[in-house]
């Protein structure tokens, strides 16, 4: 790697996260091999996971928040019993009452499928009295699953993938907040592999692993992913002059024929906010601002995000 590297890169890296490492471990190693300060994440993993870890680089830290919110699993549960943190990682606590079969499984799951009511694990990052589960929980307090509030999460679908009683391999696509160790205590069991395959737009097969940055030969140019290519928004061209404008945090007119879908605009901001990518004369993203409208015709953008 480079002593010299600009510290103002602005991209994506999508790492592909070591099992035994935090996500926060994945930053701070980040920051020393890259040699760089501004390192960020989106979509934290369990310490046992591996998969696909978003990092932002420099200012782009700053838009991991418009990021998709859609992820993938491949899971593999063990269903001869649950443990405490829902994962290998646990003391066993409760032994199947009986041998689940195909079918069982599949409607179990069948069930969790679209708006869910899903009870986070007892080691997780929720709050009791402004206190994280997992602290409490190492402070040997004794805590129930009635006592926690159940959070409405979206599965879009739980595939069985492979079963050989107890051992069942899924594949799990979910919006933001889902747990995969609940769901496998939720059927008597407990996750013994976990693996992101997709999350906030990127996948697996363009993740780049921790041996891989260690090359000397690498640049870290080769690793940026386009920041414009995910965040899925809809997106203006702008001038040079109203760049600028932007860069200062000025407002600037939407003028009515210099975008084929102004009036979608009006509808879109009528039934909440909407945000754009603004691009200069050169394809390159520049920032996102906040669509608004000034009156009942005219719409103006308010940078938001400037890179």
């Amino acid at each position: 790697m480079r002593d010299d590297l600009d510290r103002e890169l602005v991209g994506f890296i999508n790492i592909d996260k070591p099992e035994g490492w935090t996500s926060h471990d994945v930053v701070a190693k980040l920051r020393k091999i890259l040699k760089l300060r501004r390192i960020g994440h989106a979509g934290t993993l369990d310490p046992f996971a591996t998969g696909v870890l978003p990092i932002a680089v420099g200012p782009t830290t700053r838009l991991l928040r418009f990021l998709p919110k859609s992820k993938c699993y491949l899971a593999e549960i063990d269903l001869r019993n649950t443990t405490d943190t829902d994962d290998l990682t646990g003391q066993p606590l409760r032994p199947a009452k009986s041998e689940l079969s195909e079918q069982e499984l599949l409607d179990k799951f069948k069930a969790m499928e679209g708006d869910f009511d899903q009870i986070p694990p007892l080691y997780s990052a929720k709050k009791i009295n402004g206190k994280k589960l997992y602290e409490l929980m190492r402070e040997g307090q004794a805590i129930d699953l009635t006592e926690l509030k159940a959070k409405t999460v979206r599965i879009n679908y739980i595939k069985l993938l492979e079963f050989d009683y107890p051992m069942a391999k899924i594949e799990v696509s979910c919006g933001e907040g889902t747990y995969i160790r609940s769901i496998a205590r939720d059927v008597g069991g407990h996750l013994t592999l976990l693996r992101r395959l997709e999350s906030n737009g990127f996948d697996i097969k363009s993740a780049i692993r921790f041996e891989d940055l260690e090359d000397d030969d690498l640049e870290l140019e080769d690793l940026m992913l386009d920041v414009a290519d995910y965040i899925d928004l809809p997106e203006h061209h702008f001038s040079n002059k109203e760049v600028i404008a932007l860069q200062q945090g000025q407002r600037v007119r939407l003028e009515r024929d210099s975008y084929d879908s102004f009036n979608k605009f009006i509808e879109q901001i009528e039934s909440g906010e909407l945000y754009l990518k603004c691009m200069d004369t050169s394809e390159d993203l520049v920032g996102l601002a906040h669509v608004l409208k000034e009156n009942k015709s005219d719409l103006a953008v308010q940078p938001k995000v400037m890179l």
